[in-house]
């Protein structure tokens, strides 16, 4: 654990866990807007079509950032 005088922002512990999933910057805005209750995390179902970004791999890394988030 990293000593900080502040704790991390949602937006910084967002970005950290997209880029821990490798997934693109950009994904960020589209967890964040999930966190804002304008997405529902019940549309991110893998469809098992190879999408450039997948749903299920979003799906975790939102997960990621909602457990450690509760845990700050």
């Amino acid at each position: 654990m990293e000593d900080r005088l502040f704790p991390k922002t949602l937006d910084e512990l967002i970005l950290e866990k997209v880029r821990f999933f490798f997934l693109p910057d950009r994904t960020a805005a589209f967890i964040k807007n999930i966190f804002d209750g304008k997405v529902s995390e019940r549309s991110l179902i893998c469809c098992h079509s190879g999408c450039d970004v997948c749903n299920e791999t979003i799906y975790n890394c939102y997960m990621a950032v909602k457990k450690e988030w509760e845990n700050l």
